[in-house]
């Protein structure tokens, strides 16, 4: 007898019921390769910072804030383009060719004469940085099944924080022996070799091509992920004309524009903090208090990035049983203890800071680091993802800018480590607050799931919401 169209299964649920083979894995990797020199990108300019100080007498709260701030500014443009480039003409390449300019401006940057020309190749560089995290979120989530999504993401984000210990350990290595242009080199061009086995590797995923009404391609793709399935019962209908030809407008629609706003909200505040850390950590551990010299500081950042990985990684774990809105609470929650430990402990040495740093490392990057793109790749369907990761990572990467004056104003006021991480308590507050928001979005939208809304749970991009029960 004939299957009724309704007896075909939908294309998340296809591949959820293949599972995760192993060249999900080999995606997965390569992605968080990806990922992993992006963070080491950010990670290595902020050492180079203490150097530019005392060769060209650029002053902390003056050049060395406007080049963190216009950074993250251009990291925030570059997440919007390559979220509505993502959906509109593939993630893969649009992850590759921003790689590949963060990758080559980076290197180039070694070549400047002045902080003026320095500041050009990192602006370059930072316009690539920003537009791999969105581009890199989307593909893998696109890839990976549904149920899986969240945890996957949070793994592949893990990256970031091993990028951080790589830079940090570069660090240590190049700047006493061969300067802070000998790291910029080989900090750049290292990536390359990835960028180019990603080309080879890693496909366009078959839900980009469904969403698009590309059928036979996605067919295509499916066969090489699952090469033994029957895929005859499986639905790739395309979606109604002109449902997807306006991703921002349906990503700020009244279905998702609550949504939109409490996201992008919580990335602004999320990476804000976290690359305020991350960018001004090794300045402030080198203040006359605590007073700790390049490899002493080099060494504490270096743990804080590879506790941060066990976290994202455990993050990840956690994510495939938990619903994601009960463990990111849990997280920011431990994030506030931290943060008081840390500002409250009296005139600490290196022997106090690095345990200290350590365990921070192993909770306040990971309720500042992946939580962001776990929420936005579960709250978006296929066809517009690309766009709406891509516009939590601009308010992101704004937070990033606004978090950067704020640490450069501070620190040249004279406030210190206690002080300034005193002062993060007021984000946190703000990020339980839009976590609380979007949980009560999901439960009326009827996508509160721990891993995220599958493609048929999250219904057509234009409909009406689901309300759950």
């Amino acid at each position: 007898m004939t299957a009724s169209p309704e007896a075909k299964q939908g294309l998340s649920s296809f591949t959820d019921s293949v599972g995760l083979t192993w060249r999900h894995w080999v995606y997965f990797t390569l992605i968080t390769l990806i990922l992993l020199a992006d963070g080491m990108e950010v990670t290595l300019i902020s050492h180079t910072f203490p150097s530019l100080v005392k060769e060209w007498g650029v002053s902390v709260g003056g050049g060395i804030t406007l080049v963190v701030t216009a950074g993250f500014v251009t990291m925030g443009i570059g997440a919007i383009v390559a979220g509505r480039l993502a959906d509109l003409f593939g993630r893969k390449t649009v992850l590759i060719s921003a790689a590949a300019l963060f990758s080559i401006a980076t290197a180039l940057g070694a070549t400047s004469p002045d902080f003026t020309a320095f500041t050009m190749w990192r602006l370059l560089a930072c316009f690539g940085i920003g537009a791999v995290m969105p581009t890199g979120v989307t593909l893998l989530a696109d890839l990976v099944p549904a149920k899986r999504r969240g945890a996957m993401v949070a793994a592949a984000y893990a990256g970031v924080g091993l990028g951080t210990t790589v830079g940090a350990t570069l660090a240590g290595l190049l700047i006493p022996t061969g300067g802070w242009r000998a790291l910029l080199v080989t900090g750049g061009l290292a990536p390359v070799v990835i960028i180019i086995v990603l080309a080879f590797l890693v496909p366009e995923p078959p839900a980009f091509y469904a969403a698009r009404g590309a059928t036979e391609r996605a067919k295509q793709g499916l066969a090489h992920l699952a090469p033994k399935v029957d895929l005859a019962n499986v639905d790739l209908t395309p979606p109604a004309k002109g449902e997807n030809k306006d991703a921002l407008k349906v990503i700020l629609s009244k279905r998702f524009a609550l949504t939109t706003m409490l996201l992008w909200v919580f990335g602004f505040f999320s990476l804000g903090t976290q690359l305020l850390i991350a960018q001004y950590l090794p300045t402030l551990l080198q203040q006359p208090d605590p007073g700790l010299n390049t490899v002493q500081s080099s060494t504490i950042v270096g743990a804080y990035g590879f506790s941060s990985v066990l976290g994202g990684l455990l993050l990840g774990a956690i994510l495939t049983k938990v619903s994601r809105y009960l463990t990111i609470s849990i997280v920011l929650a431990m994030s506030i203890a931290m943060t008081l430990v840390i500002a409250l402990t009296p005139s600490p040495g290196f022997s106090t800071l690095l345990p200290l740093f350590t365990i921070a490392g192993f909770i306040l990057p990971t309720g500042f680091g992946p939580t962001r793109n776990i929420l936005a790749a579960a709250a978006y369907p296929t066809a517009v993802r690309g766009t709406g990761v891509g516009m939590t990572e601009l308010g992101a990467r704004l937070g990033s800018a606004a978090g950067g004056a704020a640490g450069g104003t501070l620190i040249g006021a004279g406030l210190g480590l206690s002080a300034i991480f005193l002062a993060l308590l007021i984000p946190l507050a703000v990020l339980l607050g839009a976590l609380g928001g979007l949980k009560a979005e999901a439960k009326r939208t009827g996508a509160e799931s721990g891993a995220g809304a599958s493609e048929e749970e999250a219904g057509p991009v234009l409909a009406p919401p689901i309300v759950a029960g």
